[in-house]
């Protein structure tokens, strides 16, 4: 496992003991947190009430936003309304699970091959060989299959095997 240096500041817990707003100055000063290590292991987080309440905020505001619009069988009138309705519940350039995007993908009326406990590394799999993934959709619309390419690559700034990051979306006809 490839160690990552950290881009946040870090202090002891004997510098916390010995002065916290000193700590809590660092964290304003550099705009993010900073990590409180004890005998080389990470103790904790400190934040200033600014930056925790912005992050509450946040988190908030992701929370209230739907994540994926419920489509029972959706209408693909055009395969441009339907690609627009995808890209709105998969959100090109952001990190996602392989697990997460399977539940989006199966929402939307789509299914794939990879199922059951080894479907994530199944995902994984597909991505890394031929950088995209495949799903088709349940019901065929006016004779003709619609396949979904969703094209991305896996996500490396995480620890997590499964996290990849989604660069497009293509819907085809057959």
């Amino acid at each position: 496992m490839e160690l990552k240096k950290l881009d946040v500041p870090t202090t002891s817990i004997t510098e916390v003991k010995k002065s916290p707003m000193d700590v809590f100055n660092q964290a304003r000063e550099a705009g993010t947190a900073v990590y409180v290590f004890n005998r080389e292991k990470v103790a904790g987080v400190m934040l200033t009430q600014e930056q925790y309440e912005k992050l509450l905020q946040e988190l908030h505001d992701l929370r209230a936003r739907p994540m994926v619009e419920e489509v029972e069988e959706p209408a693909v009138e055009g395969l441009e309304e339907f690609l627009h309705i995808m890209r709105q519940a998969l959100i090109t350039g952001a990190s996602i699970s392989a697990k997460n995007l399977d539940e989006r993908m199966v929402a939307l009326g789509f299914i794939t091959r990879k199922t059951g406990f080894g479907g994530v590394v199944d995902m994984i799999s597909e991505l890394k060989e031929t950088g995209k993934i495949m799903y088709q959709l349940r019901k065929k619309q006016e004779g003709k299959a619609i396949t979904a390419e969703v094209i991305g690559e896996q996500d490396n700034q995480t620890q997590l095997f499964d996290k990849l990051i989604i660069k497009k979306i293509f819907l085809k006809e057959k």
